[in-house]
Formats: C-alpha cells, structure tokens, sequence
C-alpha cells in the first residue's frame, strides 16, 4: 500500500481513487495532477493475464451448451478481477504530464484554416 503515495506531497493516495482514475487525477491532499507509471501497470496486466490463462485452462472442459464460450468468460472475468486488485496494491504514483490548453489549440488552428485567404 505504501506504492499511493502522491510523488509530489508524499502523502497516500485512496486506493478507489487509484483505480478509477489510473490515467490522471488530482492528488486529493496537494491537488497536483499524478497518473500511475506504465512500469507500474505492466505487472498488474501480467498477473491479470496468467490468472485468466489459468482460469481458462481449468475450465476449457466445461460441458453443456454452453460450453465453449464459459471458458472464455471466466478468463475474461478472472482479468478483470485481478488485474485491478494487483494494482490497488502496487500502484507507483508520477507526476503527470501538464494536459494541453484546448482555447489555446482550438484558436491556433482556427486562425491557420481561415488565415489563408482562399475563400
């Protein structure tokens, strides 16, 4: 757990919050915007995909009518489980990179496209 704290005010970080918003949030104490590392995501995504892989193996045999696809629903379930709950638990937090202005982009292209004269 000691993986959520805030790179920027070393202070923890919800977990809850950690995995709803892995891609970018507000650190909720400092209110500097942190992400967590893509080195952190990889072994969460692996884990996640050995436990489906597993999941899937135990069950390949499963009879029935519905027995080619439950496989596959298991495996798809057992990722979704476990990929998140490994990364409650190992989630590095970096500061995020500063998200571009939208007024600022929207205007320079706006200008550019009718700045050519060609109407």
């Amino acid at each position: 757990m000691a993986n959520r704290v805030c790179p920027h005010c070393g202070k923890t970080v919800p977990a809850g919050e950690v995995l709803a918003l892995s891609d970018g949030m507000v650190c909720p104490n400092c209110h500097t915007r942190i992400e967590v590392t893509s080195d952190g995501r990889m072994p969460a995504v692996w884990v996640g995909l050995a436990a489906g892989w597993l999941v899937y193996w135990l069950t390949r045999n499963s009879g029935g009518p519905l027995g080619a696809v439950l496989p596959e629903l298991y495996a798809v379930l057992a990722f979704g489980i476990v990929s998140p709950i490994i990364l409650a638990f190992s989630a590095p937090l970096e500061l995020a990179p500063e998200a571009p202005a939208a007024d600022a982009a929207g205007a320079s292209s706006h200008g550019a496209s009718h700045g050519s004269g060609h109407h």
